[in-house]
C-alpha cells in the first residue's frame, strides 16, 4: 500500500455537505426516483424537496443505487491525482451499492481497498470523519484500515421510525409486521445487527421512544470511554433537537454534529425519523478530535 490515498464515500453516508467541501470528499451519488422523474441524490433534489414529496406526493418514491460505471467514473478521475483509494461504502446487507463499488474496484488492479461498514447513513460519517483526522495527521493507509474495521465493530445506531409505511414499501419489515405496528400504534427503534437493520424494540410513542434512545446511547457511552456522536433528523423536531443537544451535554463526546438525514435514507425510513450515531474512538486516537 501506499502513503497517497484518497477516502470516497458514496451518498448514502450522509456525509455533511460543509465536511465533503472542507475536505474535497469524492461522493459517488445514489439517486431518487419520483414516479417518472429520476434525481441525482445530494445534488438533483433538495433534501427539503424530498422530504415534502414523501410527506405530500401521491407519486412512487424509490431510491437506486450507482452502478458499476458511476463508480468507475469517480475512482477513475480520483485516481488522476491519488495513488490509491479508500472507499468507505454502506453495508452490503442495505444497498447493491457496495457489490457495485467491488465491481468497479476490480478494473483498478490493487488500487482501491474497499470496507463494507457494516453500517448507512452517519454511521459511515463518523468513520469517515475520523479517517480524515488520522490521513491528515499522516496514517499510513493500512493503519487505517484495521483502525476503521475496529470501529466497524464498535459503532452502534438507533433509528425512531415513525411512519412504518415507509420502511414497508422499501422491504424492510413484513407485511405482518407493518399491520401489527399501525393497529397498535407502535413504534420501531431500529439498529444494525451485522449491518443488517433490526428492530430493537417497540416504543409506544415518541417520548418513549426517546428515552430508549437515551437509556441505550448513555449505555453505549459509558461502556465506550471515548466516544463520538451524532443525532441526527429527517424534518427538524425541536423536541428531538433538545434531547440530542441534551445527550451531547450529559455525555461530553469527543466529536458532536447535529446534522439532517439525507434524501436517499429518507425514502427507506420515512421524513420525521430520527437517530443517534455513536462509535467508540481508540485510546491512541483521542488526541486527533483535540
Amino acid at each position: 500500500m501506499t502513503d497517497s490515498y484518497t477516502i470516497v464515500l458514496d451518498s448514502t453516508s450522509d456525509f455533511p455537505k460543509e465536511l465533503e467541501e472542507k475536505y474535497n470528499i469524492p461522493i459517488v451519488l445514489a439517486k431518487v426516483i419520483i414516479g417518472t422523474k429520476e434525481y441525482l441524490d445530494r445534488v438533483g433534489i433538495s433534501r427539503e424537496k424530498i422530504l415534502d414529496e414523501l410527506i405530500n406526493s401521491e407519486e412512487k418514491i424509490t431510491t437506486s443505487q450507482p452502478s458499476p460505471k458511476d463508480f468507475h467514473d469517480i475512482f477513475s478521475k480520483t485516481l488522476e491525482e491519488s495513488d490509491h483509494i479508500l472507499y468507505l461504502g454502506v453495508s452490503h446487507k442495505l444497498s447493491a451499492t457496495y457489490q457495485n463499488a467491488m465491481i468497479a474496484a476490480k478494473k483498478f488492479k490493487g488500487k482501491i481497498t474497499c470496507i463494507d461498514t457494516l453500517s448507512v447513513s452517519h454511521g459511515i460519517t463518523l468513520m469517515a470523519y475520523h479517517a480524515i483526522l488520522r490521513k491528515e495527521q499522516g496514517m499510513k493507509l493500512e493503519l487505517l484500515v484495521e483502525e476503521i474495521k475496529e470501529m466497524i465493530v464498535n459503532t452502534r445506531v438507533y433509528i425512531l421510525v415513525k411512519e412504518l409505511k415507509y420502511l414497508y414499501r422499501g422491504g424492510r419489515i413484513g407485511r405482518a409486521r407493518h399491520f401489527i405496528g399501525s393497529s397498535l400504534k407502535l413504534k420501531p427503534l431500529l439498529h444494525l445487527v451485522d449491518g443488517e437493520l433490526d428492530a430493537l424494540k417497540s416504543v409506544r410513542g415518541t417520548k418513549a421512544g426517546y428515552r430508549a434512545m437515551d437509556k441505550f446511547v448513555t449505555k453505549d457511552a459509558q461502556e465506550f470511554g471515548k466516544f463520538t456522536l451524532i443525532g441526527t433528523y429527517g424534518n427538524d423536531n425541536p423536541k428531538f433537537k433538545r434531547l440530542s443537544n441534551s445527550v451531547n451535554k450529559k455525555l461530553k463526546p469527543l466529536k458532536y454534529l447535529y446534522v439532517p438525514i439525507g434524501p436517499a435514507v429518507s425514502c427507506q425510513v420515512g421524513p420525521n425519523a430520527e437517530a443517534f450515531f455513536i462509535a467508540k474512538i481508540p485510546e491512541e486516537a483521542v488526541d486527533i478530535y483535540i
